[in-house]
């Protein structure tokens, strides 16, 4: 109930003479570079007390979190064709929804959601993988990885990997890229890494939407940012102890630490200002850059970690989408 009321009323903050009152409540100090509208949503979000992601049980999560914050996502872009299929994986099918435009080009995007490896699914990605898809005029393949912590690590990243060798191989005209938000940023960076070596069909391109790439959690942005942001440390650590297995490395897992990244892929990275992530990302960006990888880096100094959600009424995060979907469209377009 609480999650409903917030999503209209966060509309209808935004939309008041009171949105400029609540932003400024929030734009002082460390703040004073942070986005008006979502300055406003993050100060309508302390008034409600919404509950904290983290003190619930994973399924409750999902289901809270499943509702999202549709009242400010993009609404729905009209498909040509939307198919729903099945791929083989390690532990059985694995769910693809793919977004077909109707004025849909060669080139295909494989997508993983975000949630933390806990959280999330196709459905959740829809406003925005439909977006992606009308814009660049790529085909979107949407896929739904297993969860933790019924799944530990790596079954989501095992599921990645041969839902991408699956998919490459329906795509056989066109180049392909792969892309991900947040944790689905963090296995699309596996797929990529997984590909080098495995003799599989490489990317054209990697897309990386505020990335997850350091389970250590090492980076000062992760205290920086720990709290008001709607991503917060505890929920950041919460995540990380329902997705990693007790002997997990959480070192070898990250792609920060990968010791050769010379034959990545050309990447897109976006990152977030006032992301508790934001470190890692930018971090991560200087070192594929070091490595000799190509790299287009869109740092959004205002803006916020899951922007994508917000882009149905953020001005700044939907011009923000709009700019990755034109990287997107031209750095394949190129070859």
């Amino acid at each position: 109930m609480k999650d409903r009321l917030f999503r209209g009323a966060a509309r209808a903050v935004l939309r008041s003479p009171l949105a400029p009152l609540l932003a400024r409540s929030r734009q002082r100090g460390v703040d004073s570079e942070l986005d008006p509208q979502i300055a406003a949503v993050l100060a309508a979000q302390r008034l409600l007390r919404m509950p904290a992601l983290e003190t619930m049980e994973p399924v409750r999560a999902r289901a809270y979190a499943e509702a999202g914050l549709s009242a400010l996502e993009v609404p729905p872009a009209t498909m040509a064709e939307v198919i729903d299929t099945t791929v083989p994986g390690p532990a059985g099918a694995i769910p693809v929804r793919m977004f077909v435009p109707p004025d849909a080009g060669p080139h295909w995007i494989v997508y993983f959601h975000g949630g933390g490896g806990v959280i999330g699914s196709i459905r959740s990605a829809e406003p925005i993988t439909r977006l992606l898809a009308a814009q660049t005029r790529c085909v979107v393949a949407s896929v739904d990885y297993r969860l933790a912590p019924e799944h530990r690590h790596p079954a989501a990243i095992d599921d990645a990997c041969a839902a991408w060798d699956a998919l490459a191989e329906r795509a056989p005209h066109g180049r392909i890229a792969v892309a991900g938000d947040s944790f689905g940023g963090f296995l699309s960076a596996h797929v990529d890494h997984y590909t080098v070596d495995s003799g599989s069909r490489r990317p054209h391109l990697q897309v990386l939407i505020y990335p997850g790439v350091d389970f250590t959690q090492s980076c000062p942005s992760i205290d920086r940012h720990a709290e008001g942001y709607l991503l917060t440390r505890s929920m950041i650590r919460w995540f990380r102890s329902n997705y990693l297995g007790p002997d997990s490395d959480q070192r070898a897992v990250s792609p920060m630490f990968w010791p050769d990244l010379r034959r990545a892929a050309r990447a897109i990275v976006v990152t977030a200002g006032y992301d508790p992530l934001v470190d890692e990302g930018d971090r991560y960006v200087e070192l594929l850059r070091a490595a000799g990888a190509m790299v287009r880096h869109r740092r959004h100094a205002s803006l916020i970690h899951g922007f994508l959600s917000l882009a149905g009424a953020v001005a700044a995060a939907r011009a923000a989408v709009d700019e990755l979907c034109g990287d997107i469209r031209e750095l394949l377009d190129a070859g």
